[in-house]
């Protein structure tokens, strides 16, 4: 783009008129038209608006200049073809020179083709659209600025313009463009936060890269944002004839092994996913305040990164980044498409334009190049390049070549990047697992950043939503969605099918509950490795095909901004336990310990754990351990005797507690504070001793999972008081059909009404107001007491209809609105059972295998066989 600010502009914002298939209109420029009364018509538009030219721009070289326009655009002006541009996210201007008629009235038309469905001109798995398209709808328009420059001297063409941190240097790529290009020279001049020139030089070669150095210049940060002002300018015989400016900043973002540094200290990158999505505009251009709002709320909740999900927001986004010091990760917008010939060519073309306009901004500290890609999407030749591009255009940032990795995703083995990513969506009791699994000590030492996790759907309140009217994108399914794989749009006529007795405010506040906890423990597994340097949660605000944002449709939080930035700071204490093994069947296994879930009476241990990246030292831990009711039941100090460096996390007390002996079940609270530091929480249940092999229990357990801890039934016997049986069978159903009573316990599935689903993702489990739970800890949503308990199966109670299943551990999906349970109460015939897939015995992930060691999953059974022994028929 040519640039001149000493040259007159005339803005072509504003009102056009366009027509969209058989409609016609105003439009808004910038825009998309979809959000403008256009939505559902087809893939083209025709936009057009006259306007005058000041007759002094006669004999000037006039230039039309588009900051974006999605996504195929052909112009004419004054009814001549002055030029196209295809791309959606990139700069673009077209000489008009010969078409403008300065002194009168113009006309311009842009006939437009956005990106279309299949058998479209641009099928939107053939370009690179971003995720907006999958998050809502694809878009149309000049969605950036339009306007036109004329020009009498030469103007200034912007290469590159790099600040490199380690040596104080500014290297400038530049030149002089149009007519008296070789009449002019060009200065380069360095201004500091005051306006005053500290650095000038000029090349030695027109053309030419060169630099300017200087002496100790201030460091860019999150906390001290320094910027300095580049001022380019265009001389002729001393007289200055073009002039523009960039801002840049000294930094640099490093690997050092596995640990990432911000020049020179080591820095914890804590991130929140946008995908660009604003119900306002569709496409990504917020506004100013919009802009600033955003990085207030993520500051808020702890964190100190955005990552641009597949897609370039307008240069302002980067502008108020680098004023404000939030870190930015930009992600170009290479995902799930069909590679073509074609878009491979456009690929390099608009990766070079997006660079370009970029990488001066020192707020971007981290590329990635794409994201998921697979082999057909992306191979080595395609990424080798890129990487290569992206190098060469960037200084002081870390790159990524595949977010979420090939191997991952069956994309290549190797990679090009300077950390590992991974994009884990799991269970709780899946992540440490996942997390061994990935890490490779044979592997180049390097750190791991999560590109994208820890997604956590919450309940969107429709009533909330839709009192002032329906918003107009909540119809949407996204441009690959179905009713069967979210159906947010028909979430209201779900719910009122199933008729579950809880209000919308009550499942949105059970659902942000459940969030929280699984936030916080994710989180907190994240800062005891050594080796992560970082992460990006899923996602800063909902969509309309998600709900997983930290802020709601309305932009508020979804947690108390205090107690989320308890775990997600710069320093965090954090709480493990030691390990253990267990000889089993002729050979060592781990033994997982329940950190959350004790019985009364015991001594637990306890490490307590620091991770800073440049804490002040504390010199004392104080720990309090809170009862039920309130009261402090105990309490300590333990001196930290060495305060551990930056980085790595770090032990620096263990705690030995004799727990109380108790009557009844509770949550209790484990409270540290690091002096002057940080302080952090976490629960406690304590139960009472429980005891499972009662009097007139009997099992029936062909494959052996409980392990021969109740006598076992021989089927055609004597009916015992409570059958414990491992399989639904004839004999089963005769028994309970027939007046038996029967505690059903199918942790993995094995019956034809269990439905594999997770329990934590997508779910918002409800413990319903059922007499059995009524001495079972907890506070109306599903906590740590149910790590250990956790299940891969749900039973389907449409399916149970004929059984008459009444809920008593329940589960809503967060997406689809369908019910399931994950304990129900059934009365088949004349009888009576309790039907459950919780693991009461065995396990999955890192969860504790034996029911003697899961005090939480011990109590709740006894307390389900004390109420199947003792509730009437």
């Amino acid at each position: 783009m040519r640039e001149n600010e000493r040259a007159e502009t005339l803005s072509l914002d504003g009102e056009w008129q366009a027509t969209v298939g058989a409609k016609a209109g105003p439009v808004a420029v910038p825009g998309a038209w979809e959000v403008q009364g256009f939505d559902g018509q087809p893939d083209s538009a025709v936009y057009h608006r006259t306007f005058t030219v000041p007759g002094a721009w006669a004999g000037a070289q006039v230039w039309l200049q588009f900051g974006a326009v999605s996504y195929h655009v052909e112009a004419l002006v004054n009814g001549m073809a002055v030029g196209a541009h295809e791309g959606l996210w990139a700069a673009f201007e077209l000489d008009v020179s010969n078409a403008i008629r300065p002194g009168g009235e113009n006309s311009i038309e842009l006939r437009i083709i956005k990106p279309g469905l299949e058998g479209q001109t641009f099928p939107y798995r053939e370009v690179l659209g971003g995720f907006v398209p999958y998050t809502a709808m694809t878009f149309g328009g000049p969605w950036q600025l339009v306007q036109l420059i004329a020009l009498r001297d030469p103007a200034i063409v912007v290469e590159s313009v790099q600040a490199d941190w380690h040596t104080g240097r500014i290297t400038i790529a530049a030149h002089a463009a149009g007519p008296g290009a070789d009449s002019v020279n060009l200065r380069a001049e360095v201004l500091d936060g005051a306006g005053a020139v500290i650095a000038s030089a000029s090349p030695e070669r027109a053309g030419e890269p060169f630099e300017l150095a200087l002496e100790q210049p201030d460091s860019w940060s999150p906390a001290h944002p320094a910027l300095y002002t580049v001022r380019l300018t265009l001389e002729r015989a001393g007289v200055a004839v073009a002039e523009t400016v960039r801002r840049v900043g000294f930094r640099a973002l490093e690997a050092q092994g596995e640990r990432v540094l911000l020049n020179g200290a080591p820095v914890h990158l804590r991130g929140l996913l946008s995908w660009g999505w604003d119900p306002a505009t569709l496409a990504p251009a917020p506004s100013d305040e919009a802009i600033r709002e955003d990085f207030r709320r993520a500051r808020l909740l702890g964190f100190n990164l955005l990552k641009l999900c597949l897609y370039i927001p307008p240069r302002r986004v980067f502008e108020i980044a680098d004023e404000e010091g939030m870190l930015l990760w930009l992600e170009l917008p290479l995902w799930w498409q069909r590679t073509t010939d074609h878009l491979r060519q456009q690929v390099g073309a608009e990766y070079a334009d997006i660079l370009r306009a970029a990488h001066t901004h020192p707020s971007i500290v981290l590329y990635s190049l794409g994201c998921e890609l697979d082999a057909e999407m992306a191979d080595d030749e395609m990424l080798s390049g890129l990487s290569v591009m992206a190098r060469e255009a960037t200084c002081g940032a870390l790159l990524c070549d595949n977010s979420g990795s090939g191997e991952a995703y069956a994309g290549l083995n190797s990679d090009f990047a300077d950390f590992a990513d991974y994009h884990f969506y799991c269970d709780l009791h899946y992540f440490t697992p996942l997390l061994d699994h990935f890490r490779r000590d044979w592997r180049r030492p390097r750190p791991w950043i999560f590109g994208e996790f820890c997604d956590s759907d919450t309940y969107r309140d429709p009533d909330a939503l839709d009192a002032g009217g329906r918003p107009w994108w909540r119809d949407l399914y996204g441009i690959e969605g179905n009713p069967g794989r979210w159906a947010y749009p028909e979430q209201a006529e779900r719910m009122a099918a199933l008729g579950l007795p809880f209000s919308n405010a009550q499942l949105a506040a059970i659902s942000h509950r459940q969030s929280l906890v699984i936030r916080k423990l994710i989180l907190e597994r994240t800062r005891l490795r050594r080796d992560i340097g970082g992460y990006v949660l899923t996602m800063l605000r909902d969509t309309p095909i998600a709900t997983a944002g930290v802020y709601d449709d309305f932009g508020q939080p979804k947690f108390e901004p205090g107690e989320f930035r308890r775990f997600n700071a710069d320093a965090v204490l954090l709480l493990d336990q030691g390990r253990a093994r267990r000889w089993t069947a002729g050979g060592d296994r781990p033994a997982p310990r329940d950190l959350h879930n004790h019985f009364g009476g015991t001594t637990v241990t306890f490490r307590l754990i620091v991770a800073h990246v440049g804490a002040a030292p504390g010199h004392s831990l104080a720990w309090r351990l809170i009862a039920p009711d309130g009261h402090e039941h105990a309490s300590g100090s333990v001196p930290v005797a060495v305060w551990p460096p930056a980085g790595p996390p770090a032990e620096i007390a263990s705690l030995e507690l004799a727990l109380p002996e108790v009557d009844e079940a509770g949550e209790w609270t484990l409270e540290a504070a690091l002096e002057g530091v940080t302080a952090n929480h976490w629960p406690l249940w304590i139960y009472p001793p429980v005891k499972l092999g009662l009097l007139g229990v009997a099992a029936y357990d062909p494959a052996g999972q409980f392990g021969g801890r109740w006598p076992e039934w021989t089927p055609g016997g004597e009916p015992p008081r409570l059958l414990m049986a491992g399989v639904f069978d004839a004999q089963v159903e005769a028994l309970v059909r027939g007046g038996g009573r029967a505690i059903l316990l199918l942790p993995d599935g094995g019956w034809r009404p269990a439905l594999p689903v997770p329990f934590w993702r997508e779910a918002i489990n409800l413990l319903h107001d059922h007499p059995l739970l009524r001495r079972f800890p907890h506070r109306g949503h599903t906590d740590l007491q149910f790590y250990n308990l956790a299940a891969d199966h749900a039973l389907d109670a449409a399916a149970l209809a004929g059984m008459n299943p009444v809920p008593v551990i329940g589960r809503l999906d967060a997406r689809l609105f369908t019910a399931s349970g994950y304990l129900l109460e059934m009365r088949p015939g004349a009888g009576q059972m309790l039907a459950s897939t919780l693991h009461f015995f065995g396990g999955a992930g890192d969860q504790v295998r034996r029911t003697d060691d899961k005090p939480a999953a011990a109590f709740l059974l006894r307390e389900m066989m004390d109420w199947m022994l003792t509730e009437p028929g």
